[in-house]
């Protein structure tokens, strides 16, 4: 199956489980393993991006972090030629604004400081092949553009709906793995 195919298949269902409590159990579980991590205990800068509504929620997560005294990075795509992904300080005073994706992001300013050297990266997607750690993303390549060149530790959270045994999708030298997937079952 084409990636393209996949992405738009994998959006309508994605979008159809925002409807069902079973998301919103599913959400918490992945909160709670990622929490538990290792990782996260010894980590202290975190790269996360402000969850679509059928993406696994962060909204509680990052305020999570908070309260544990880490630092949260939030991501903002940069739609410059070659499509990069910048993590900007996000506390809870930051002023968010709505991307071109539908993604909120920081309002840069002047004064906003960005951090691409973080300890751990949250990685969005919408299906993750549990046995090779591949993702299929939104498509624009931000997130294994930035993956390639930072290489920070990476984390994904995949509900029921984004898991998948292997990759069904066409997989290309440029796709990078997610080093651990948590999911409600397992941690891979």
């Amino acid at each position: 199956m084409k990636k393209s195919e996949l992405r738009q298949q994998q959006i309508k269902r994605l979008k159809k489980y925002v409807n069902f409590q079973d998301k919103k159990q599913e959400d918490s579980q992945l909160l709670e393993k990622f929490l538990g991590l290792k990782i996260v205990k010894d980590s202290q800068t975190f790269g996360v991006t402000a969850s679509l509504p059928m993406e696994v929620d962060t909204s509680e997560l990052i305020a999570r972090l908070w309260d544990q005294g880490k630092e949260v990075y939030l991501a903002k795509a940069r739609t410059d030629q070659e499509h990069t992904l910048d993590f900007l300080h996000y506390t809870y005073k930051s002023k968010l604004v709505r991307s071109k994706f539908g993604v909120e992001e920081i309002a840069e300013d002047d004064h906003t400081e960005i951090n691409n050297e973080l300890d751990v990266v949250l990685v969005p997607g919408l299906a993750f092949a549990l046995d090779s750690h591949v993702r299929l993303g939104f498509g624009g390549g931000y997130y294994d553009r930035f993956l390639a060149k930072y290489q920070p530790q990476t984390v994904s959270l995949a509900n029921k709906v984004m898991q998948f045994r292997q990759a069904n999708w066409p997989v290309e030298k440029t796709d990078v793995p997610v080093q651990t997937i948590v999911t409600t079952e397992k941690i891979y």
